[in-house]
């Protein structure tokens, strides 16, 4: 027998992985969100303060993008695996025709 064989079970149970993943990252950006608007009063009047103010909207999209683009990757991968999976399980049992 040439080829190779292909355990589509573990590749569902591996895409589960990849969907915790993405919700503990979805977790984070919302832990994130709410500690920058609770803090972003928080700089302080001084010349720090006030630079640090004047880049923090940049900052924080820089953050949230990098984090937003990780999510849609770790979707990506997940949603990959089903169908792979999919595609295996499907091939390993055909369907059944009547006759």
């Amino acid at each position: 027998m040439t080829g190779y064989s292909v355990r589509w079970g573990a590749l569902h149970r591996q895409a589960r992985v990849y969907d915790e993943l993405t919700y503990n990252a979805e977790e984070v950006c919302v832990e994130l969100r709410a500690a920058f608007d609770r803090d972003r009063n928080t700089l302080g009047q001084d010349v720090y303060g006030a630079e640090l103010a004047k880049k923090l909207p940049g900052m924080e999209a820089d953050i949230f993008d990098a984090l937003m683009a990780h999510i849609d990757e770790l979707e990506r991968v997940a949603s990959g695996l089903n169908v792979s999976a999919r595609n295996y399980e499907g091939a390993d049992q055909p369907p059944v025709t009547r006759g």
